[in-house]
């Protein structure tokens, strides 16, 4: 059997077998709540295989590679940065389980006394920039698939959009889970078997480091990357997870406060071990072809010129199931985002049918993002270079929010506003400037959030007041008003039980 057969028959029962799984929870699904956050009484492993599968995507999978096969260790930062980023997450902001939210939404609202302008921002900004990584997550699967099935990047793009999709929208947020569980194990075997492999052909971590050049092997890569650049990486995509909605929506989705915990963390550490495979993999490609025109297509070119047939096509498989898993994450992120707060935004009220809504969100969603994908490749690069400066913003408002209860509701909007049009004038007037960094560019947005809530009234209500406020909404619009006019960001609690609360 030939490499180019074995991948189309492995991705062809990866295919099936996901498909299989998605059905099987959509005929279990009875009320939305089990949809768009798997009825908040999902176990701590399953998640944990959920986050560690939604943590290593293209950037991962192919960036990071890529940068592996360019600086040696310093490929590892990225994958460090995600997995540090997500083990605080659970350490911070596991505790906002109790309150029962659906979106990240909801608890910026939470720090923000409910504020409509600072919520509907977020709203915003978090439905988009899902939307935006879902395509760039369906590009980098149609990459994949196109480099090592010979089928044309058009029809990878339509396969790879059609795949994620029969994953996420029969079962919704619970058939997501589970799937991401399986995917992580392939996810994760693949690459350890691959690694495996590639130390023993080259003579273990000793016979590789005399293969590449010196500077790979000094600690994170600094000497080949610079410690700054590998320093900034780290904390950056540290930054980011914490205003990840995709990365809360699992621990909403939790069975118990302790079990978000538990699996945020267990997933942080297993991406930053990870992150050692990543390394290898990219100075093996450099240790057998050090000229490769495009790093980033160092680990397909392992895949379809090194390794024995059975072994592509099962790394191919985990290739793409780690792709998928991010895509399906931004996929359910963009469901609940739509339901619980575009709609509303638009229309005035709630969907009297929240479990179709959501749904045909999906529908349109992957629908759209798969054709921007066909036909607006610079757009995604845009996207990819420019999302974090928002995001950046979101990250300081939820983190200050949390940890400084003075922050008022005119110094976030003061943070979201001001950061990301400092960034913009950096990246554009001094694109090679140091403090070309997405912390650093940060810092003027933390700034503005001090001084401004420092001169603007505290808070008129605690935290805890407003979260019970939106639980009061809640269970109003459950109890049969959700056609009833919204005047600001509410709560909808889809129908959990009191044994999901507990």
């Amino acid at each position: 059997m030939t490499t180019h057969a074995a991948i189309l028959l492995g991705l062809g029962i990866y295919g099936i077998v996901m498909l299989a799984i998605s059905i099987f929870w959509m005929r279990r699904v009875k009320r939305p709540a089990d949809y768009l956050v798997g009825g908040r009484n999902l176990p701590a492993w399953v998640l944990a295989g959920n986050i560690t599968a939604g943590s290593i995507g293209t950037g991962v999978i192919i960036g990071a590679s890529g940068l592996a096969y360019q600086h040696g260790w310093a490929g590892s930062a990225y994958p460090i940065g995600l997995g540090l980023g997500t083990a605080l997450a659970g350490l911070m902001f596991a505790v906002m389980r109790r309150h029962k939210f659906m979106t990240l939404s909801e608890e910026i609202a939470s720090y923000y006394d409910n504020k409509r302008i600072v919520v509907e921002f977020s709203n915003i900004t978090l439905f988009l920039s899902q939307l935006c990584w879902l395509t760039v997550q369906i590009m980098g699967g149609a990459s994949v698939i196109a480099a090592v099935t010979g089928l044309s990047l058009g029809m990878s793009v339509v396969v790879a959009g059609i795949l994620t999709a029969s994953i996420a929208i029969p079962g919704g947020f619970k058939s997501v889970v589970y799937t991401d569980f399986l995917q992580a194990t392939i996810l994760l075997t693949g690459f350890g078997v691959m690694t495996y492999v590639a130390l023993h052909a080259s003579g273990g971590l000793p016979g590789l480091r005399h293969t590449v050049p010196t500077t790979y092997f000094s600690f994170l890569g600094v000497s080949s990357y610079g410690g700054w650049k590998i320093a900034g990486l780290i904390a950056a995509l540290s930054l980011s997870v914490l205003a990840d909605p995709g990365r809360r929506l699992s621990m909403y989705g939790s069975r118990s406060e302790g079990g978000a915990r538990t699996s945020m963390v267990t997933a942080g550490t297993t991406v930053i071990i990870f992150s050692v495979v990543i390394g290898i993999t990219g100075m093996y490609a450099y240790h057998l072809k050090a000229n490769l025109a495009v790093p980033d297509e160092a680990l397909l070119w392992l895949v379809m010129n090194i390794l024995p047939v059975w072994l592509a096509a099962l790394v191919v498989v985990s290739v793409t199931s780690g792709i998928f898993s991010c895509a399906n994450g931004n996929a359910m992120a963009v469901s609940s985002f739509f339901v619980r707060h575009i709609f509303p935004l638009a229309t005035g009220r709630y969907p009297r049918r929240p479990l179709m809504t959501a749904r045909l969100s999906l529908v349109v969603a992957f629908t759209l993002c798969t054709f921007i994908a066909l036909h607006a490749g610079t757009i995604v690069g845009f996207v990819i270079k420019f999302l974090p400066v928002t995001m950046s913003g979101l990250a300081i408002i939820i983190v200050l929010g949390r940890f400084w209860r003075r922050s008022t509701w005119q110094g976030a909007l003061s943070a979201q506003v001001i950061t990301p049009v400092v960034s913009l004038a950096v990246m554009f007037f001094f694109p090679k400037s140091t403090f070309n960094n997405a912390v650093i560019l940060a810092v003027p947005g933390i700034i503005a959030l001090i001084l401004v809530s420092l001169v603007t009234p505290p808070p008129a209500r605690a935290f805890a007041e407003v979260a019970e406020e939106l639980t009061r909404e809640r269970e109003a619009i459950e109890g049969g008003s959700a056609d009833k006019a919204i005047s600001g960001v509410g709560g909808l609690d889809f129908g959990e039980s009191p044994e999901e609360a507990k």
